[in-house]
C-alpha cells in the first residue's frame, strides 16, 4: 500500500552519491587523456555534475516528499553524460553530444515543478514536454548535418540552418510561456512564500534566457565556442544550489509533504487508524495524535477512550464545512507553525471525519457494553435486596404466624392477636412491593405516582403537565423509567442539593415523553458521578431515549429525559 513519503533511505542515497563520485573520477581521468583544450571544456561538466548530484541528494534526504531532490540528482547524472563528449572514446563522445542540451530541459522542469517537484497543471506539463522535445528531437539537425558531428549523414548547411532556426524559435516561445506561468504562480502564492519564490523564479528564468541567447550568439558575433560553453555551464551550475536551498529553507518546506499526503488520501484505500500516523510522518512529529469530539464536549481517541492534552502540547481543531470533526494534538516545538498544522488538517478533514464516525461507533459500542453490564449488575442488586427483604423481614414473620396459628385457641383475644399479625405481614408485603413498583403507578399511571411523591417531599414543589394523547396510559416500561427518574432526582435533591424548591415537568407530545426535574440547589452534579444517575441514564438509553444533566456550580440542577412512548 502506498503511503506518504517520510524519509529517503540514507544508505541508498550514500551509495548513489558514491556511484556519481566514482563515475566523475573515471570521466575526469578519460578527459585528461585528451588534449588540454578538451580537458578545459570537459572538466567543468564533471564539476557541475557533482554540484547537481550533491544538492539533489541533500534535498532528497531532507525533504523526501519533494521531487525536486530526485530531479536535481537526475540532472547530475545527465551532466556526467554531457562530459563524455570531451573524452577520446568515439562512442562516449557521441553519447555526450546527444544529451548535451538536456540539462536546460531539466532546469525548466525544476523551475515549473518547484517546490513539490510535481507539475501541477496542464500548461506546466506541456511546457516541460516541449522543453524535452526541443533539447532532444529538435537537436537532430545538429547531429545529422553538422560536419563536426560523429553522426554526420550529409553536409547540409541549409537544413542545419533551418533546424537551428526552428529549435531557437520554439525555445524562445517556451521561455516566454514559462515566464507567463511563473508570474501567475507568483501572484497566487501566499505572501509568506513570495520572498523565496520571486528570486528563484527570476534566477531560473534568467538562466534559461541566458543559455538560449548564448547558444545563438554565433549569429551576431564571432565568439569562441569554448567561451560560450563555459558561460552556459557557469550559468546553469548555480541553479541546483539555489533550488535545493529553497526546498530546505523556504517557508513552504512542508508544501510537498502536504501534497504527497493529499495524493495518498485520494489514491489508496485506507485501513482504520492510518490517517493519524500518516499525518505524524508528514508534519515530522512522531508524538502527534488525532482526537475526535464526543457528545459531552470532550475528546476521544480512535478507540473511543478519553483524550487529555498533556502539558506542552497544542490542540488544533480540524473542521469540515464549518463544523469540528477532529483535532490534531501535536508538539509545538517540532512544528511551531500552527498554520501548517491547520493546512494539514484541511487536507485530511474528510478522512478525519470518517475516522470520527468510526471512533464514535466504537465509543457507543463500548458504552452499550458497559450500560448492559451495569443494567445486569443493577438487576442483580435489586434481586438480592428483594431476596434479603423477603428473607429478613417477611419470612420470619410468616414462620411465627404459622406457629401461632397452630397453637391458637378459638378465643376472642387469640383471634384478635392473630388478625393483628396478619395485618402487619400484609403491611410489610405492601412496603416491599412499593419498593419494587408502587401500586399507585401500576393502578393510575405516572402522573398520579409523581403527584403522590411530590406530596410527600419536604420541599416547595410544583408540577407542570400536558398530554396530547387524551390521558392514554404510557407503555409500562416508559412509566417505570419515568417514575424512577423522578424518584432518584427527588432523593438526590433532598439529600445533597440543599435546595428549597423542586419543579417537575411532564409533557407528552407527538409520541415523545419529555420529563424534567429542576431544583434551586448547589449544582455540580454529573451524569457519570454515581451509580444512581448513571443507572438512570442506562435505563433511558436502553429505551432509545436521551438523558442529560445540566448542573453548573451554584445554579441548581436540571435533569431532562426524552423517551419515545408510542405504542
Amino acid at each position: 500500500m502506498r503511503r506518504p513519503a517520510t524519509g529517503a533511505p540514507t544508505t541508498a542515497l550514500w551509495q548513489l552519491g558514491a556511484l556519481g563520485a566514482a563515475f566523475g573520477v573515471v570521466e575526469a581521468a578519460l578527459i585528461l587523456q585528451g588534449p588540454p583544450a578538451a580537458a578545459a571544456a570537459g572538466l567543468p561538466y564533471t564539476a557541475t555534475a557533482w554540484v547537481y548530484l550533491g544538492a539533489g541528494l541533500a534535498a532528497w534526504s531532507r525533504r523526501p516528499a519533494s521531487r525536486v531532490g530526485p530531479l536535481l540528482a537526475a540532472g547530475g547524472s545527465v551532466w556526467l553524460l554531457c562530459g563524455l563528449a570531451s573524452t577520446t572514446v568515439p562512442v562516449l563522445v557521441g553519447l555526450g553530444i546527444v544529451v548535451a542540451t538536456i540539462p536546460v530541459a531539466i532546469l525548466l522542469h525544476v523551475l515549473l515543478a518547484f517546490p513539490s517537484g510535481r507539475l501541477r497543471d496542464g500548461p506546466s506539463r506541456l511546457l516541460v514536454a516541449l522543453g524535452y522535445v526541443t533539447t532532444t528531437v529538435l537537436q537532430a539537425p545538429v547531429w545529422l548535418w553538422n560536419p563536426a558531428s560523429p553522426f554526420l549523414v550529409a553536409d547540409r548547411p541549409d537544413l542545419l540552418l533551418v533546424g537551428r532556426g526552428i529549435n531557437s524559435t520554439l525555445a524562445f516561445v517556451v521561455i516566454l510561456a514559462t515566464a507567463w506561468v511563473l508570474v501567475r504562480r507568483l501572484g497566487a502564492a501566499p505572501p509568506a512564500d513570495r520572498p523565496v519564490l520571486a528570486p528563484l523564479f527570476l534566477y531560473g528564468g534568467a538562466s534559461l534566457v541566458a543559455v538560449v541567447v548564448l547558444g545563438n550568439l554565433y549569429r551576431v558575433a564571432r565568439v569562441d565556442p569554448a567561451v560560450i560553453d563555459w558561460l552556459q555551464v557557469a550559468v546553469l551550475a548555480g541553479a541546483p544550489v539555489a533550488f535545493a536551498a529553497g526546498v530546505l529553507l523556504g517557508g513552504f518546506a512542508r508544501t510537498a509533504a502536504l501534497e504527497e499526503l493529499g495524493e495518498w488520501l485520494g489514491s489508496t484505500e485506507r485501513r482504520r487508524g492510518e490517517v493519524g500516523p500518516a499525518l505524524a510522518r508528514t508534519l515530522g512529529d512522531p508524538s502527534l495524535r488525532l482526537a475526535f469530539p464526543d457528545d459531552d464536549g470532550g475528546w476521544v481517541d480512535g478507540e473511543g477512550h478519553p483524550v487529555a492534552v498533556p502539558a506542552g502540547r497544542e490542540l488544533v481543531p480540524v473542521e469540515l464545512a464549518g463544523r469540528p470533526v477532529g483535532a490534531i494534538v501535536h508538539d509545538p516545538l517540532l512544528q511551531p507553525d500552527p498554520e501548517t498544522v491547520r493546512a494539514a488538517g484541511r487536507v485530511v478533514a474528510i478522512a478525519v471525519d470518517r475516522e470520527r464516525l468510526t471512533a464514535r461507533l466504537l465509543a457507543e459500542q463500548e458504552q452499550l457494553r458497559e450500560s448492559r453490564l451495569r443494567l445486569v449488575e443493577a438487576g442483580d442488586r435489586e434481586r438480592r435486596r428483594l431476596a434479603s427483604d423477603l428473607h429478613d423481614r417477611l419470612q420470619g414473620r410468616l414462620v411465627l404466624l404459622a406457629l401461632r396459628a397452630g397453637t391458637a385457641r378459638a378465643e376472642e383475644a387469640d383471634l384478635e392477636a392473630f388478625r393483628r399479625d396478619v395485618d402487619e405481614v400484609a403491611a410489610e408485603v405492601r412496603l416491599i412491593v412499593a419498593g419494587v413498583m408502587p401500586a399507585l403507578l401500576i393502578e393510575r399511571g405516572l402522573t398520579a405516582a409523581v403527584e403522590e411523591m411530590l406530596a410527600r417531599t419536604p420541599l416547595r414543589t410544583s408540577l407542570e403537565r400536558s398530554d396530547d394523547a387524551d390521558g392514554a396510559r404510557l407503555p409500562p416500561s416508559v412509566e417505570g423509567t419515568g417514575f424512577h427518574v423522578v424518584a432518584e432526582a427527588i432523593t438526590n435533591t433532598v439529600k445533597y442539593a440543599g435546595a428549597t424548591s423542586l419543579e417537575v415537568r411532564l409533557h407528552r407530545r407527538a409520541g415523545l415523553l419529555q420529563l424534567s426535574v429542576r431544583d434551586d440547589g448547589c449544582g455540580g452534579a454529573v451524569a457519570a458521578g454515581g451509580t444512581g444517575l448513571r443507572g438512570l441514564r442506562d435505563r433511558v438509553e436502553a429505551l432509545g431515549g436521551r438523558f442529560t444533566v445540566t448542573s453548573p456550580e451554584g445554579q441548581g440542577t436540571t435533569l431532562a429525559v426524552e423517551l419515545p412512548c408510542a405504542w
